[in-house]
Parts: structure tokens; C-alpha cells; sequence
């Protein structure tokens, strides 16, 4: 697809984004992204009922009770139907009218973000040595020094997100997909180049950043590739499913010693992890820390209390998750004919489960929308992991998190915030941060 008309086809999925929200579906206006009240439009979807048919073609659901139990549905899996090669394209310019979908105009071939619920949970048992919270635990030590190391070195007004936050947290992913130290420098590049690529199987972005993406994943897939002993991208198994171009591979880099994920054995399992930890994990503990971080300060008796006392880090984490998560929704389908808190979803058809306003649901949370480190761990009522990319990345998010609040409450006891926190455009999925102004006042290190 040229440029022309991939910004035409972009520019008309984004229109018609628009026009739905203007309707008033609050569905589609969380699609739209354009500054609308989530939390208020998750109350709109909970009085629509436990499950409704959207205007943006797919049931959606707020309700914790149903999106806790279709989470947890071998019925429903990641991997939109029809998916796995490549749509055909006709000879020509297509008509005004033909529009193809977001994943056909721009497949981000190699973003293993829709694969099969088995293949999660296959991975999820495969990578459990490493990725597993027992083997992650033990890198706490070295991350939370990596954080202070970043913390330490910044002045009296900083970006938090671009000056400590974000380039430690892709170094540590850097040393743990085992990228050798020379090509840390382009590895960090094309993770910045690649920001918000997750959002972008939902909402059309830009030209300019479709152009982007496309630029760098192929690149950084070939990077995770060498770095993974694999000697092609993986024909990844799932939406945007195709194998990356073999024509934007770097030369290798000077080779560096295998990372922990090599103990894992294929190649190609360590290339589906590496990407999904680069691509997914890498930016969603980015955002958890910058969400945790922005939560506390709001409250500055729970943030002092989180300095006094750094074991409340992953109390603080697990009520950031419940109230911001870095992931707000996930996208399903039904394998097979099924019935979902009292309807009938037909084979094929999407189910959109709205994770973040399931965390505020009354029915299910007292006094939901309130930000409680101390909230009792039986009121949060964490939502399954199984079948989906959180299986996987989700306990390297949390330790990322609880290791950067840990450092920044031992570093920088006196942060504040030094400006407006402002999140990257068209996030509907993500919300990801972009701007984070903070100063140090007042600091004596501990």
C-alpha cells in the first residue's frame, strides 16, 4: 500500500471513529480517545447492562463479574477469525468505498498481540523458569538499583518518564532479552520509535507514525532475532500475522552473551517472548510506574507513607492496576457459538471487556473510584490473567513498577509534579505517558 493511500484509508477508519462517538456510544468514544471522562463513560457502559451490542460492532461489558468470567472463557480467545495469511489484494486502486480494516491497511507484522489463548498459555508454561514471579523476584535487587542509578542522576526539574523511568525500564528489558551492550544505544531508539505500536491494532494513527512503525519493527524484530539465536523472524501466529521483511535486517552486532530467556530453548519461542516483552512489556511497566507515581502524588499522605515504608510498593502497584491500569481493555472472540451474561454472542463476533472500568465497578469495589494503597487485597479482586499477552508479561510489569517506586521513594522523597502529565494521542488501549515535568525539593537521600 503506497503512502497516499494508506493516509486516505487511516484517515477515513479514524473518521468513522469519530462519527460513532458523536453518537454517543461510550464505546465509541473511548475509541476516539479524545479526552472524554473514562471513568464516567465506563458508568455509561455499566447502565447499558452487563453486556451491549456497540455501535463499533462489538458486545461490550464494564461489569467485573462478566469480564472476570469471560477472561477466564476457553470460548473466547485473543485471535480475531479468518486471521493467519496475509489478506489478498486486489490489482488497482480501490474504490473510495472499499475500505479495508486497521489490521489489513496496517498489518504490524510480527506483534505477537493476537495470538491463541493456547499459545499464551502454552508460552506462559514454557517461560515460567524466567518470566515466572518466583524467577523474577530475584531480580528486584538489581532493578531497583538500576532506578536509583537513573534517579540519582537527575536534576532539580526532570521528565520523569524520559529521564528515569523510561530508559531504565528498556535497559533492563535490554539485558534481559540479551541485546549485547552495543546495540544498546539503537535498541532503546527503535523502542522509542515503536511507543504505542499496541495502540495502534485499535486506533488508526497518523501517517507519519504508521510510517514509523513500520520502519522499526521489522529492524527490532531482526535485532530480538540475532540477540535470540534465531535466524529469521518467527511467522508469528496470529492477527498482523506475517513474517517481518528479511530486507530491513541490520548486520549483526558485535554478538554478546545469550540472556536469561535463551535457557528457554527454540529460537523461536525466545523471539515471541523477546517481542512481546519489547513491544508490550516494556512500554505497559513504563505506564503502570508513571500512572502509580502520578496516583500517589495526588495523595501525598500515601505517597510519605510509601517513602517511610518501601514494602507498601507493591500494595501500591496492585492498586494501580485496579484503578489505572496500563492496559484499559481487551478485544476477544468467540470461537464458537456462546451465551455471556445472559446473551448470545454468535462464532465470529468481538467481545471488548473494559478492564479499567471493571476496577471501578461499585458492585465489586467499595468506594471504587478512590486511590487506597491500604485498600484490603480482598477488595481489589484481581481479574485472571490466563489466555492473553498479560499471562506473560504481567508479573515483568509488576516487578518493573514495584522496583521503580522503590526508587524514587528512596531517591527522591521530594518529587513533585512541575507540570501538566500529558499522554500520547490516539491511546486508547494503553493511555501511554509522554510528558512527565517533576522537580526534587527538599531532598535528603536516604
Amino acid at each position: 500500500m503506497t503512502d497516499s493511500t494508506l493516509g486516505r484509508v487511516l484517515l477515513t477508519l479514524r473518521g468513522v471513529q469519530w462519527i460513532l462517538g458523536t453518537k454517543g456510544d461510550p464505546y465509541a468514544l473511548l475509541l476516539r480517545a479524545a479526552g472524554d471522562d473514562r471513568a464516567e463513560l465506563g458508568r455509561r457502559v455499566r447502565e447499558r447492562g452487563p453486556l451491549y451490542w456497540s455501535s463499533a460492532e462489538a458486545w461490550v461489558t464494564a461489569d467485573h463479574t462478566v469480564v472476570a468470567a469471560a477472561l477466564a472463557d476457553a470460548r473466547l480467545t485473543p485471535r480475531p477469525p479468518g486471521t493467519g495469511a496475509p489478506p489478498e489484494v486486489p490489482d488497482g486502486e480501490p474504490a473510495p468505498w472499499d475500505v479495508p480494516a486497521l489490521g489489513e491497511a496496517l498489518p504490524l507484522a510480527g506483534l505477537p498481540a493476537a495470538l491463541d489463548r493456547e499459545e499464551y498459555e502454552r508460552l506462559r508454561a514454557v517461560s515460567a523458569p524466567v518470566l515466572g514471579g518466583p524467577a523474577l523476584r530475584r531480580r528486584l535487587g538489581p532493578a531497583v538499583r538500576a532506578y536509583r542509578h537513573r534517579a540519582s542522576a537527575v536534576g532539580e526539574c526532570f521528565d520523569l518518564m524520559d529521564d528515569v523511568v523510561r530508559p531504565a525500564t528498556v535497559d533492563a528489558s535490554r539485558v534481559l532479552l540479551g541485546v549485547p551492550e552495543d546495540r544498546a544505544e539503537r535498541f532503546a531508539e527503535l523502542c522509542g520509535d515503536l511507543a504505542g505500536v499496541f495502540d495502534a491494532t485499535l486506533c488508526p494513527p497518523r501517517l507519519d507514525t504508521a510510517r514509523r512503525y513500520r520502519a522499526a519493527l521489522p529492524e527490532l524484530l531482526s535485532l530480538l532475532a540475532e540477540s535470540a539465536g534465531a535466524k529469521e523472524p518467527r511467522r508469528t501466529r496470529g492477527t498482523e500475522a506475517t513474517q517481518a521483511t528479511r530486507e530491513t535486517r541490520e548486520k549483526p552486532g558485535t554478538p554478546g552473551s545469550p540472556g536469561p530467556l535463551g535457557i528457554l530453548g527454540a529460537p523461536e519461542d525466545v523471539l515471541t517472548l523477546s517481542a512481546l516483552l519489547a513491544l508490550v512489556g516494556a512500554d505497559a511497566a513504563a505506564t503502570l510506574t508513571g500512572n502509580a507515581v502520578a496516583l500517589l502524588l495526588d495523595h501525598p499522605d500515601q505517597w510519605r507513607a510509601l517513602c517511610e515504608d518501601p514494602g507498601l510498593a507493591p500494595a501500591a502497584v496492585a492498586e494501580t492496576l485496579r484503578h489505572s491500569p496500563p492496559v484499559r481493555l481487551h478485544r476477544l472472540y468467540a470461537r464458537q457459538d456462546l451465551d455471556l451474561a445472559g446473551t448470545r454472542v454468535p462464532r465470529g463476533e468481538e467481545v471488548v471487556l473494559l478492564t479499567e472500568a471493571a476496577g471501578h465497578d461499585p458492585r465489586r469495589h467499595e468506594d471504587p473510584d478512590r486511590f487506597d494503597v491500604h485498600r484490603p487485597a480482598h477488595d481489589r479482586h484481581a481479574l485472571p490473567e490466563d489466555g492473553h499477552a498479560g499471562a506473560l508479561v504481567g508479573p515483568a510489569v509488576r516487578l518493573a513498577a514495584e522496583a521503580a517506586l522503590r526508587a524514587l521513594a528512596a531517591e527522591i522523597p521530594g518529587l513533585t509534579r512541575n507540570g501538566e502529565v500529558l499522554r500520547r494521542l490516539r491511546s486508547p488501549l494503553t493511555g501511554g505517558l509522554f510528558r512527565f515535568p517533576a522537580a526534587r525539593q527538599g531532598n535528603v537521600r536516604r
